[in-house]
């Protein structure tokens, strides 16, 4: 039964910003996305969270996002997250943390585990006597259930601030994010603009044109004086 339940899991945080490797996805005018999937495994130590992530059958990316127009763009307005050939929408960040969070009141199990030190049986009735009895399990299930709470609190405090539902995004700038998708499979992604009018591309600063000098023109010929003349 205690194996089964284990220990309660610490979170460590993705910090998509500070990820390196993200694939890129295909060309975009005016946006562009670098994703990663099994995020919540990039750090090595969520192995609850990213188990409980494929029995809920869902997909953490951390992406990376930069807006290369001369308009601000809305990540829910402007934007389609497009999974292989069809449009998708992430899930709220508050409904995945809920959906991926470890349980905390099976630690009460743990209440149980209260060992006995120096009993003995009665090899012909079996009935245990004499003994201390250790009440330890009241203290092991507060603990776990103290350290799974702020794991959760820790797994949903980073989704919210990474959460780019209606975030804007100016001109030239580059956001990161954890997005949450709820499929088993993963498929390319990209982000398709919808909003035609804010797809001009940021331009390029141009180069001061350079005008041509002006040709020097000789001086007008001088008619010889005719000899004889004085003056």
């Amino acid at each position: 039964m205690f194996a089964a339940t284990g220990c309660a899991a610490s979170y460590t945080r993705i910090q998509p910003d500070r990820m390196a490797g993200y694939q890129l996805a295909g060309s975009t005018a005016g946006v562009d996305l670098g994703y990663k999937y099994d995020a919540l495994r990039q750090r090595g130590r969520n192995k609850k969270y990213s188990k409980k992530e494929r029995k809920k059958g869902y997909q953490v990316v951390a992406v990376k996002v930069t807006n290369k127009t001369t308009q601000e763009l809305n990540f829910s307005r402007d934007l389609d997250l497009m999974f292989g050939d069809r449009s998708i929408t992430p899930v709220p960040s508050n409904q995945a943390a809920a959906d991926l969070k470890q349980g905390v009141l099976i630690y009460l199990l743990y209440v149980l585990l209260n060992p006995t030190v120096g009993a003995q049986t009665d090899p012909v009735t079996g009935r245990v006597s004499g003994g201390t009895t250790f009440y330890t399990g009241p203290f092991i299930a507060a603990g776990n259930m103290i350290g799974a709470g702020a794991a959760n609190q820790n797994l949903r405090k980073e989704f919210t601030a990474h959460d780019l539902t209606d975030r804007n995004i100016k001109p030239g700038e580059t956001v990161y994010g954890i997005v949450s998708l709820r499929e088993t499979n993963v498929a390319p992604l990209r982000l398709q603009l919808r909003n035609q009018a804010a797809s001009t591309p940021i331009p390029t600063q141009p180069q001061p044109t350079q005008t041509p000098a002006a040709p020097i023109q000789a001086a007008p010929a001088t008619s010889p004086t005719p000899a004889g003349s004085g003056r």
